[in-house]
């Protein structure tokens, strides 16, 4: 009997220290829309996956889940107001905590994802409020009103950075006279450091970190600027003068490239970054990939999204020299694009059709679609999320979750 108590008490003591130790965030481990998962489906139903749960009283807002091994999160505004909300993996309503208010003015509702980092989550707020709340229960630990402190301007749709933290450092885009990015103490919320404004102001795309010897770098986008950050000091490494309007997305790194997309009717590049990491050069320009949000995934040597703009279609580019290789018409002109085992998962803006697709030599094959229904908001922003066989989408007032695991 004593040995099963214990046994008990260690599975216990485990379980909450496993959780303390997990990170979940934007668009993946990586930040760049791929997922780590196995032996899921390679063909839908005609009527798509089955639908495992839903939720139906988030409120408005863009926020994606982020999923842990115990735990759901995602954060709607009601009446105004945002909250957090915690599920259990089945579905049940774990607790929902008070933020604060939130914004109101075009598309009202959180537009950030929270970022879950060794037992605490961290989100910053339409308006500009950062917050850091316990991922246990939701309690408040810390915020900041970084409008407030560093005199930030924001754009005409609100803050919609979504965080990213390294060891104890959490890293902040205010892109303002009195700051370009700000490193607080991820459990204080004190200030690190931060680096020289430059009269700008922020952007609606989210950052990634990058590795490049033995140095590591905070990329970011402002409205007139990408911008990299040595972390550990705070100096200014580079910056790369943008053409046009901001839009929402992620870069995407790898092995000393940084594929980027410009502003408004301003297409993509690539920059080669020195051995180094403080300068770059312009590798290519092409005007046609005009992803206005959703971002691309990077599969070997090809990457794939929304071209955008006109032309709506979806593309197939050489990751090297930014051609198309072939492309597919969506009649969209925006979709949410992740992947997963070699396969993409397209979540379109207009109309909620989530397709699966498999991208080959030539062109993709189409292995299955459904609709996410309900909801008032006609717009589908919500990133997807997969984890452990299930796939999660945020929309509207709602959550769903399909069982797309391999039978």
């Amino acid at each position: 009997m004593r040995l099963i108590v214990a046994s008990i008490i260690a599975i216990a003591f485990f379980t909450q220290c496993s959780s303390k130790q997990e990170v979940a965030q934007w668009r993946g481990p990586e930040r760049n829309g791929i997922y780590p998962e196995k032996n899921l489906m390679t063909q839908w139903p005609a009527t798509g996956p089955q639908l495992l749960w839903k939720y139906d009283s988030l409120g408005k807002g863009y926020s994606a889940a982020v999923v842990t091994s115990n735990k759901v999160y995602t954060i709607g505004t009601i009446d105004s107001i945002s909250y957090v909300f915690a599920f259990n993996t089945e579905g049940i309503l774990l607790w929902k905590k008070k933020l604060g208010v939130d914004w109101t003015k075009n598309w009202p509702g959180i537009r950030s994802t929270p970022t879950i980092y060794n037992g605490l989550g961290y989100v910053i707020n339409g308006l500009g409020v950062l917050y850091c709340f316990d991922a246990e229960n939701g309690n408040i630990v810390w915020s900041k009103d970084i409008v407030k402190e560093y005199k930030c301007v924001f754009l005409g749709y609100g803050f919609c950075e979504n965080l990213v933290i390294d060891g104890e450092k959490l890293f902040c885009t205010t892109a303002s006279t009195d700051a370009d990015v700000i490193a607080l103490d991820r459990k204080s919320g004190d200030l690190i450091w931060k680096i020289t404004g430059s009269n700008d102001s922020t952007s609606y795309s989210s950052p990634i970190l990058v590795q490049i010897g033995e140095n590591r770098f905070f990329v970011t986008q402002t409205n007139k600027r990408l911008i990299s950050v040595d972390i550990k000091t705070g100096k200014l490494a580079w910056e790369y003068q943008l053409k046009g309007s901001p839009l929402a997305n992620t870069p995407i790194y790898r092995n000393g490239y940084l594929f980027a997309v410009d502003n408004w009717k301003a297409g993509s590049f690539m920059l080669k970054i020195n051995d180094n990491g403080y300068s770059i050069s312009e590798v290519w320009r092409n005007s046609n990939i005009e992803t206005q949000q959703g971002d691309m995934v990077l599969l070997g040597d090809r990457f794939y999204g929304l071209a955008g703009g006109d032309k709506k279609e979806f593309g197939c580019y050489e990751w090297n020299t930014g051609k198309e290789i072939y492309s597919d018409s969506m009649k969209v002109d925006i979709a949410n694009v992740i992947s997963a085992e070699g396969l993409i998962y397209c979540y379109q803006l207009r109309g909620g059709l989530v397709k699966l697709l498999k991208p080959k030599e030539n062109g993709f094959e189409k292995l299955g679609s459904f609709k996410i229904k309900g909801g008032t908001e006609q717009l589908h922003c919500s990133h997807p999320v997969i984890k452990d066989g299930r796939l999660y989408i945020r929309h509207d007032n709602s959550l769903f979750v399909y069982d797309i695991a391999k039978k």
